[in-house]
């Protein structure tokens, strides 16, 4: 029956392609990646008067943020194992460490030296500290320091109105050289200090020198 077999081959083909296509689908769904937990702020460094030559013989930097009350908490309380020293927090940071220099455009030519976590209680000191080897000093000028890991907002599942937020103090970020002193700092402090992961704009800050 000359009929049936064309029903048949035609059933037979349809089936295959419906198998490839759902193939084709899964392999897609796969490819698609998971949004992070984690994440960073960005700190555009400006030298005060476009004086470029501040940043001359820098090999080191550090920037520290300060955790406000929602991350304080989700260190502490909420997802505690995600902190440094945690089963769950010690392969984010140390992802994070080889990234913060080498996955963004806009950086300046660096490694991560260490990323530091201080959770104090007693002291109320509650601090992400991130310490950068500056290979070219000359890139550093207009450039945009990553400081992370950050939880992002929806990880962090603040409540009551808190946000995933972490401030920039007056000293938060320092350049040294290669003697170990410091030779530049924040001048001004920007009008907007508190960041969160994923900001669209960075913190702005202005560097003067340190020397005499």
């Amino acid at each position: 029956m000359p009929g049936m077999k064309t029903v048949l081959g035609a059933c037979r083909s349809l089936g295959f392609l419906t198998a490839g296509l759902i193939s084709l689908a899964t392999l897609a769904s796969c490819a698609e990646e998971e949004p992070e937990n984690f994440g960073t702020v960005r700190i555009e460094l400006e030298p005060v008067n476009g004086a470029v030559e501040i940043f001359d013989g820098t090999v080191e930097v550090v920037a520290t943020v300060n955790y406000e009350a929602c991350l304080v908490d989700f260190y502490l309380s909420r997802q505690s194992t995600y902190k440094k020293d945690g089963p769950d927090g010690a392969p984010v940071f140390s992802d994070w460490e080889s990234r913060l220099c080498s996955d963004f455009t806009d950086i300046p030519d660096c490694e991560v030296s260490s990323i530091e976590q201080t959770l104090l209680d007693v002291n109320d000191v509650y601090r992400l500290a991130v310490t950068y080897k500056i290979n070219d000093s000359s890139t550093l000028p207009y450039r945009e320091l990553h400081v992370g890991p950050i939880p992002v907002e929806e990880f962090a599942a603040c409540s009551g109105g808190e946000g995933a937020i972490v401030g920039l103090a007056p000293n938060g970020v320092v350049g040294k050289n290669a003697d170990g002193d410091q030779i530049w700092r924040i001048s001004t402090v920007p009008p907007q200090t508190e960041a969160r992961a994923g900001q669209g704009a960075p913190l702005r800050v202005e560097i003067q020198s340190t020397l005499p």
